[in-house]
């Protein structure tokens, strides 16, 4: 217990600490935030499911505050280089991250030498949502299920190949854990975000992959490429008719989450008035149909949650790192 009090402890006093060390001459200064633009570092490509989050967010936001709030891509290495960008910014709730499990979580396991700490440089403010994964091929590959990819896996290994949105990424650690778990053995080719690695798998490049629902739900739908299993622990409603992993693999579990987070030093009340105007936003019952007809779950809530939800996934891809040897190279 002590250990996860003081992991929650490193996250929601480092802000307060940063801002004594800098004074208090902050524009951010409480009442007036914001009094200009702001702006999201979104570390996916556009049309990724964190993309669309972040957007339909950064547009209930702007209409609150009748303050510009801007989406910066900066894509690259599973999130991290985004990252480290908000992590060196200044403290004054101007600059955010939508953030995930792979810059926050993931990295720490695989990258000793990580530029940014993610518990002190990186505060939580509010999760946003979260989303299946899903197993998908190239219908010219004949696969129809999870079944048939690994049997045709198994009888020609390293035939056959997988994209991810980067070294390290869910994308990759999720696929790496089938691989480990059903005995197979196919060649990973990293892309600069999932939208880019589905359209190679769209294309016949590449021949599976996993990628969240939300970018994936409109090809599916086309027949252009074909959903053989999700990563989630329940069928999903906009594809009832695709089993789990986890009912071929108990406990198997590919979903990803989005959240916004913020510089260290960042006032806590500028973080309280963001999460809890995010909250309001994702929690509208429109928005909330918006997001779930891609595929996207709503999810608001306090600052401490999310500091859990880090807690936990980061011990959970530690573990996961080591069981499957898994490496940022």
């Amino acid at each position: 217990m002590s250990g996860r009090r003081n992991f929650i402890q490193k996250y929601m006093l480092g802000g307060a600490a940063a801002l004594l060390a800098g004074g208090f001459a902050r524009r951010a200064a409480a009442n007036g935030y914001p009094v200009g633009g702001v702006k999201i570092l979104v570390g996916n490509t556009p049309g990724s499911a964190a993309d669309l989050i972040a957007r339909v967010v950064a547009k209930r936001l702007s209409d609150s505050w009748k303050q510009s709030v801007a989406i910066e891509n900066r894509v690259g290495a599973g999130g991290v280089i985004a990252a480290d960008a908000v992590a060196k910014s200044a403290g004054d709730g101007y600059t955010l991250l939508l953030g995930q499990e792979g810059a926050l979580a993931i990295a720490p396991a695989l990258q000793p030498n990580l530029s940014y700490d993610p518990q002190r440089d990186l505060l939580p403010v509010v999760a946003l949502g979260e989303t299946d994964f899903v197993l998908v091929a190239n219908p010219k590959t004949g696969m129809r299920s999870l079944a048939d990819l690994i049997g045709e896996a198994r009888k020609q290994p390293g035939k056959y190949t997988y994209a991810s949105a980067g070294n390290g990424s869910l994308h990759h650690l999720a696929f790496e854990l089938l691989k480990n778990r059903a005995g197979i053995d196919l060649v990973h080719i990293p892309f600069r975000g999932g939208p880019l690695g589905m359209n190679d798998v769209i294309a016949g490049q590449v021949d599976v992959m996993f990628i969240g629902v939300a970018p994936a739900l409109a090809q599916i739908q086309s027949g252009r490429l074909t959903a053989l299993a999700l990563g989630g622990a329940s069928r999903n409603p906009l594809l009832p008719q695709v089993p789990t992993v986890a009912e071929t693999f108990p406990d198997f579990r590919a979903t990803t989450w989005f959240a916004l987070f913020a510089p260290g030093g960042t006032p806590a009340d500028v973080l309280e008035r963001i999460n809890r105007e995010a909250t309001q936003a994702v929690r509208e019952p429109e928005l909330r149909a918006t997001l779930a007809a891609q595929g996207i779950n709503a999810l608001g809530g306090s600052a401490l949650q999310l500091a859990e939800l880090v807690r936990e996934d980061t011990r959970k891809f530690a573990q996961l790192a080591r069981q499957v040897r898994l490496e940022s190279n």
